[in-house]
């Protein structure tokens, strides 16, 4: 990943190029902490990129606004010692609440992994291994929940088909409210 910088109206602004072999266009991508992220093709020409950023300068400065004025959660950092401990309650909520939603699934699972992952709550493996972020700990309860049915509803229906959020609402019936509210933190 290349630091770039990009002069707009006077001013420069940063950048990160991630140059991906499989990429088929220009994606730009605001992070959690506020950076903005250009992926591009491995051979497709800087000066497209730069003309590419620059054509949509207006969404780019609009959400670089909204993101630096309220971080996400994800984005905070904490000390090795937060860290640790931190993962310590997630893993004893996580194992709590499993246990209580076993009741409505039913859903075998390998291992669960308390992670320090940059971009997301939780994952689910095709190896039926549940991930979830060391910060889940920190959210209100009911969002929680829903991120622990999120991943283990995927055991099931590894999509985001009709089907897996019908198995979601069996437990979390206002899932869309979450998920808007997940969006905010």
């Amino acid at each position: 990943m290349d630091q770039k910088n990009i002069k707009i109206a006077g001013q420069d602004y940063p950048y990160q190029l991630r140059r991906r072999f499989r990429a088929r266009y220009v994606r730009l991508t605001i992070e959690h902490d506020g950076s903005l992220v250009v992926s591009a093709p491995r051979t497709y020409p800087l000066f497209l990129i730069k003309k590419f950023i620059v054509e949509r300068w207006p969404w780019v400065a609009r959400n670089l606004a909204k993101k630096k004025s309220h971080l996400s959660l994800l984005a905070i950092k904490h000390s090795f010692r937060q860290i640790e401990s931190y993962k310590k309650s997630t893993r004893v909520l996580v194992k709590e609440r499993l246990k209580y939603f076993k009741q409505f699934y039913n859903l075998n699972f390998g291992r669960v992994a308390i992670r320090n992952q940059k971009t997301r709550w939780g994952s689910c493996s095709s190896s039926k291994n549940l991930n979830f972020n060391y910060r889940l700990c920190l959210l209100p309860s009911d969002l929680a929940d829903y991120i622990i049915v999120h991943e283990l509803c995927h055991l099931r229906e590894m999509n985001h088909s009709r089907k897996f959020w019908q198995l979601v609402g069996q437990s979390i019936s206002d899932f869309k409210t979450h998920e808007q509210k997940l969006k905010r933190i």
